[in-house]
């Protein structure tokens, strides 16, 4: 944790990591870049015909995608057109700036370049990228503030026992009982009852088949809200080791199988019953990776803000540790039924490449979650 003259910057997410691009992968290419202000001009004289219009989540303007819904117009043959003048948000990706209480610079775990294990230094990286956003950083900082004291405010008001790093300690020597599918089921269920949810007398039955049947339909419905979008090209994208674009999308009662071509088209690979999938734990070196992935969630500032954000919604009913036990437990879970589809798919255990491919699946989605506080 280092501290300038204004903010704290956490950038304990990146410790250990290198960052190195993979040739032929795009993934960070299938997300519409946003422009700067500044940078509207450059496209605009350059390329009147590539920049569109946006009222959605702001007005502002961006690069236009193949077809409107596939890879940036600029990628070609998987390689950037305009590189050198790419814009901010392209340079940025995977780091994500999380600006709340502090600035915490996470790390995209779906880009395959964080694990290989070469490249750039990422806390070198995320120190640059914050000196370089100094001036948006200290303009949100000081509205965030604003944002985060309504909302202990709130909890105040309502008499809700609103202890973050209390939970965050209490999850900390059960990080890894998260490598056991009784405890994850336990913690759901009793993340759901009325009563205040304490992990040290938390009681982890063994399941019987019913249980397990039950855990394995609710992680069926999850899926089911971030992989059954109206519109296929907004569900999210498995960029594969091949770097094929494969989309996994529930339709009616089957789940269907697509690659996304660098046209922007979706060509229809196979369906899979969900009844097919069965849930998997961790096994060899898969429980040492699920372990570090919860202990990094444990730590993200943008999940606690993410209960923040649903015990708002849920109008400071609900006890915190409820729901922030069960953002975890959810969290698992999710990471979990994904990699026990792509084990479907590919034939992988569940072992530390399984892991890893399941939180390559999941990682993004988990930093688009709604949140209090901002990413910039």
């Amino acid at each position: 944790m280092s501290i300038n003259n204004s903010y704290q910057v956490d950038l304990s997410e990146l410790e250990g990591r290198k960052l190195t691009c993979i040739e032929g992968c795009g993934l960070c290419c299938l997300c519409q870049p946003e422009l700067l202000e500044q940078e509207v001009p450059y496209f605009r004289k350059n390329y009147p015909n590539r920049i569109v219009a946006k009222r959605q989540p702001h007005k502002h303007f961006a690069l236009s995608m193949k077809k409107k819904v596939g890879s940036c117009s600029f990628l070609n043959d998987r390689r950037c057109d305009v590189y050198s003048v790419r814009p901010h948000f392209c340079r940025q990706f995977p780091f994500h700036i999380h600006v709340g209480t502090r600035v915490q610079v996470e790390l995209d775990l779906s880009c395959r370049g964080v694990w290989l294990d070469k490249g750039e230094d990422c806390v070198t990286l995320g120190t640059q990228l914050v000196a370089e956003n100094d001036r948006a950083i200290k303009q949100v900082f000081a509205q965030s503030g604003d944002v985060y004291r309504q909302y202990y405010r709130n909890c105040m008001d309502m008499e809700c026992d609103c202890r973050p790093q209390e939970l965050r300690d209490e999850m900390a020597p059960r990080l890894g009982m998260f490598n056991d599918l009784n405890f994850i089921a336990a913690l759901l269920e009793a993340s759901a009852e009325e009563e205040e949810l304490d992990l040290q007398t938390l009681k982890v039955p063994e399941m019987d088949a019913r249980k397990l049947k039950e855990l394995e339909d609710a992680a069926i419905e999850a899926a089911r809200d971030s992989l059954g979008t109206a519109d296929p090209f907004d569900a999210p994208i498995y960029c594969a080791e091949d770097n094929a674009w494969n989309i996994f999308r529930f339709e009616d009662e089957s789940i269907e199988r697509y690659v996304l071509t660098d046209e922007g088209d979706l060509d229809h690979i196979s369906s899979i019953e969900p009844e097919a999938i069965k849930l998997q734990a961790p096994v060899d070196s898969g429980k040492n990776i699920m372990e570090s992935y919860m202990a990094l969630l444990n730590r993200r500032d943008s999940l606690l803000g993410n209960a923040f954000h649903l015990m708002d919604e849920y109008a400071y009913e609900d006890y915190m540790s409820n729901i922030y036990y069960g953002v975890m437990a959810t969290s698992a879970l999710d990471v979990l039924w994904r990699a026990s589809l792509l084990s479907n798919v590919y034939g992988n255990r569940l072992d530390g490449k399984g892991i890893r491919e399941g939180i390559i699946y999941y990682d993004m989605d988990r930093l688009d979650a709604p949140t209090i506080g901002s990413f910039i």
